[in-house]
């Protein structure tokens, strides 16, 4: 027989989702005695608050459902004191919300956040976006597969999966994995998409045409981790030579950074690339204006064929070509943004790595009509772009008024 506080839930969840369906403004759904009120969320263990994945989310949620969201911070320093922080935050800073989101990167805490959010009656949202088994073992090979370490990975997934009334993935793609591999998991893919900041350019840089004789602008930024791949990118460029004259710009942090950048000196690219410190998202902004092609992700994990990274849903959304990994996941966008998208691919990285290069080759050359090419393309994009916002803000809102569990994010009344 169903417990009585599973059945209450179930039955706020249901009455939420008719709301939704008739569209009816959050702050004009009633309460439980008739009163409006804002929606009260607390979304958990946040690394940073900048983070596009979690920032897209919390925008959504404050702008669709008129939400309110207590932010909990993961704190720096030692074990015992992170942990302490932890509890007493989510003991008394987010005490009586009914809906726990708990942050990305953040599902070795799953227990924890779930026993919270059930002893405040609460719903709990795990987003799923990085997963610890893929990320440890098959991204960093941190743990053998197989081995205690990798099982223990694999638990915290599974867990987070069991636990949470709804984990949120990123493409169509992950959820259809996940739901396959954890059977009756309520799986729902929210897309990334991209910021406010990430729009094409204007004024004099929106007028820019690159001359025949100019180099090729590429811009690489994100962390340094094996799943961007960033040795292909930095190997691809050196193939490339003197056939396409070019400028390479790097921003972002990671442990791969030392070693890619002493690796594009050994290959003689140190003069045409350079390394940039993190910089905020305005700045950031800038350096896309100024790019010709952005790169995405080359790495050779099953996390890399089945996403869509952050800087490949912003450089689309800038209006720029960008370039990167094949991945079934990319046909939610593709049949949007056209040729802005170039998709290489390879079964060893040294064929992965000539893909790259030949991409960058043909999009480098200089023609007699290229600058009549790049005007077409510019007009063509900026009616991709609407195209992409429109499926990405009607996909999240169609998934809102549709899915039950969503509808718990648009807020528990309390009672």
């Amino acid at each position: 027989m169903p417990r009585r506080g599973s059945q209450r839930r179930t039955a706020r969840v249901r009455r939420l989702g008719l709301l939704l369906r008739h569209n009816v403004p959050r702050a004009q759904q009633p309460g439980p005695d008739g009163e409006a009120g804002r929606v009260k969320i607390a979304y958990c263990r946040v690394w940073d608050t900048e983070y596009p994945r979690n920032a897209r989310i919390r925008a959504f949620l404050e702008e669709q459902l008129d939400a309110e969201i207590t932010i909990t911070r993961r704190r720096e320093g030692p074990r015992w004191r992170r942990m302490l922080h932890d509890l007493r935050a989510l003991l008394f800073t987010v005490h009586g919300r009914r809906v726990y989101i708990l942050s990305e990167f953040s599902l070795p805490y799953v227990a924890v956040v779930w026993a919270v959010a059930r002893l405040n009656r609460g719903v709990l949202v795990a987003d799923g976006f990085v997963g610890q088994y893929e990320t440890m073992v098959e991204d960093w090979k941190k743990a053998r597969p197989g081995s205690l370490r990798a099982r223990w990975y694999a638990l915290v997934d599974t867990m987070a999966c069991a636990l949470a009334d709804l984990v949120l993935i990123d493409t169509r793609v992950r959820a259809q994995q996940l739901a396959a591999a954890h059977p009756g998991t309520d799986v729902l893919s929210l897309p990334v998409g991209a910021p406010g900041w990430a729009r094409p350019a204007t004024g004099t840089a929106a007028d820019r045409r690159r001359a025949a004789d100019e180099p090729l602008r590429v811009l690489y930024y994100g962390n340094y981790i094996p799943l961007h791949g960033p040795p292909v990118i930095v190997e691809a460029l050196a193939t490339l030579g003197a056939a396409v004259p070019l400028e390479a710009t790097f921003i972002g942090d990671g442990t791969l950074r030392a070693s890619i950048r002493a690796r594009a000196a050994e290959l003689g690219i140190a003069g045409q690339c350079r390394f940039l410190e993190p910089v905020p998202a305005i700045e950031l902004a800038d350096h896309l204006a100024a790019a010709d092609v952005v790169l995405g992700i080359f790495g050779d994990s099953p996390k890399a064929r089945s996403v869509i990274a952050n800087k490949v849903w912003q450089g689309l959304a800038a209006g720029k070509t960008v370039v990167t990994r094949s991945s079934p996941a990319l046909e939610e966008v593709a049949g949007a943004v056209g040729e802005s998208l170039v998709q290489v691919d390879g079964s060893s990285p040294a064929e992965l790595v000539s893909a790259l290069a030949a991409a960058l080759r043909s999009i480098g050359e200089p023609g007699p009509d290229a600058a009549r090419r790049s005007r077409g393309a510019r007009g063509v994009r900026r009616l991709r772009i609407r195209s992409l916002r429109r499926e990405t803000d009607g996909t999240r809102r169609i998934a809102v008024a549709r899915h039950a569990r969503v509808a718990a994010l648009a807020g528990i009344w309390q009672t």
